[in-house]
């Protein structure tokens, strides 16, 4: 079996020793985080529950957080699992598909767990281009040609690390036709919180109606707490009751549980989270448009894939550069096709935002 390696943002710990920096002189725009951090009342409930939380197994079945996401998501109790992030569930749900042999079809660049999970069952990974001068848009016609060929498909919507939507005409599509095969299409919805007109593109509700539809839902990004850990599944009955059995007893620990449940609860935040995200989008998209070298795409999440081609730097460089300065960013070297070219930005408040931008345009200039 070849090397698995995991590749991410959001590793301060490392970034402060490798700049020899205090881990709170640092701006994290590596890791694609609510910039308004978790709301209020996670941290009000995490504090008035904490010796139990600590003192108690947690409940292994997350009754009360899994209730409260059935509401939210529209999506039946018992169609749901929750884990200790969505990451788990990748290779939760790979492991157990895998006794049958795993083949999987994945469009790329994308988020790198899909086809690791695969790997690290011994299965194999088909990728599909999504082609850099067609602004990575997807390849519906490419995927669906491969089809009969697999019997896993995974699709990041909206994608990481290109922020593009696939429409839902265009996953319709694709369940017909792996309905007519036996493939099962995974679609991760990490950062569908974060999408306006959010119903528009998500597929969640649709898992109780297609048997071989399941969607990957994160609670990490939104809701502000990558430290804790937290994800869900929505998968047929049969899938849920397997990945069930198959998973560690305590997956989730209390506290996780406290903060999913505070979290969903904080409408006010929510519509928060939404507004700053799309107003500091737009300022940060339209600033890095004016700079010489640089050529951010749009997309749909709470982030900007910025192509660094015509800067001069590479983008190791440029990221080692800004790492120098305090300024994390996530250097795309381990995403197909983007190496050398591409960095990934976070959305974040706007003295982050505009501190970014001075130090990008200090180390373009050779400050």
């Amino acid at each position: 079996m070849q090397q698995l390696v995991h590749i991410h943002g959001g590793n301060i710990t490392l970034a402060a020793k490798k700049y020899g920096l205090p881990q709170e002189k640092i701006i994290d725009f590596s890791a694609n985080i609510n910039p308004l951090g978790p709301s209020e009342k996670i941290f009000q409930a995490i504090t008035s529950n904490l010796t139990a939380a600590i003192v108690n197994y947690p409940d292994p079945d997350c009754t009360e957080l899994r209730n409260l996401l059935s509401g939210y998501l529209s999506v039946d109790r018992d169609l749901l699992l929750m884990g200790n992030g969505a990451a788990e569930l990748i290779y939760l749900l790979v492991r157990i598909i895998g006794s049958k042999g795993v083949r999987a079809l994945i469009p790329v660049p994308t988020f790198c767990e899909y086809g690791l999970a695969v790997l690290s069952q011994g299965g194999e990974v088909i990728t599909v281009k999504m082609i850099e001068e067609e602004g990575f848009g997807f390849p519906l016609d490419r995927l669906i040609s491969l089809i009969p060929q697999v019997n896993l498909l995974f699709i990041c919507n909206p994608n990481n690390p290109t922020g593009r939507l696939v429409e839902k005409a265009a996953i319709e599509q694709i369940l017909e036709t792996s309905a007519r095969y036996g493939v099962l299409v995974v679609i991760d919805e990490a950062f569908m919180d974060f999408v306006s007109q959010r119903a528009r593109y998500s597929l969640i509700k649709a898992v109780g109606n297609n048997p071989n539809l399941a969607v990957l839902y994160s609670l990490t990004k939104f809701f502000g707490i990558p430290g804790l850990r937290l994800g869900a599944i929505a998968a047929p009955g049969d899938i849920i009751r397997r990945m069930n059995t198959a998973k560690d007893p305590w997956n989730v620990n209390s506290l996780a549980q406290v903060a999913g449940i505070a979290g969903l609860k904080d409408q006010e935040h929510m519509e928060q989270t939404n507004e700053l995200v799309n107003r500091e989008k737009a300022y940060l998209f339209a600033e890095l448009q004016n700079i010489p070298g640089l050529n951010p795409l749009p997309g749909a999440a709470n982030f900007i894939l910025l192509n660094v081609s015509d800067s001069g730097l590479k983008s190791s460089k440029l990221t080692e550069l800004l790492g120098r300065r305090g300024i994390l960013v996530r250097d795309c070297h381990g995403f197909s096709g983007l190496a050398g070219r591409y960095i990934r930005l976070a959305v974040k408040n706007r003295p982050q935002n505009e501190a970014l931008l001075k130090a990008i345009k200090d180390v373009l200039k050779g400050k």
